[in-house]
């Protein structure tokens, strides 16, 4: 864990992106559902997704908050990733420019590359 400055700003500013990301992405979910149902069919996504994505966005959130899972931890990472592939991919093919997905693949990659240096390995698996 001898991660310099730098690298610890760099850390928790893409970590809190992430926070800020999953954050509102729970939010809206569930209590701007109507807008949010509009944009799921818009980009070809079936409504029924949103309240079981905002339960996962939740945990999410809280595993990454936590830390003490070390594989639940890169499950986190990895499917936030794809979530994130999956919607710049939406946004791109019905005509929008993702901004928000585009600063969330990057502070996906940034915190996952900098998180054991800056916040030390989770020393334990969950039912591993």
């Amino acid at each position: 864990m001898n991660a310099t400055t730098p690298q610890k700003l760099l850390y928790w500013f893409s970590t809190g992106l992430i926070f800020l990301l999953l954050g509102w992405s729970v939010f809206s979910y569930v209590f701007l559902h109507e807008m949010m149902a509009g944009f799921f069919i818009k980009f070809g996504y079936p409504t029924y997704i949103i309240y079981p994505l905002a339960a996962l966005k939740l945990l999410a959130l809280l595993i990454l908050i936590f830390n003490r899972y070390n594989n639940l931890k890169e499950m986190v990472y990895a499917a936030y990733f794809i979530n994130l592939l999956l919607a710049t991919s939406a946004h791109v093919s019905s005509g929008d420019t993702p901004y928000h997905a585009y600063m969330g693949l990057i502070a996906v990659i940034l915190s996952y590359l900098l998180s054991n240096k800056v916040r030390g390995k989770p020393g334990k698996d969950l039912l591993i």
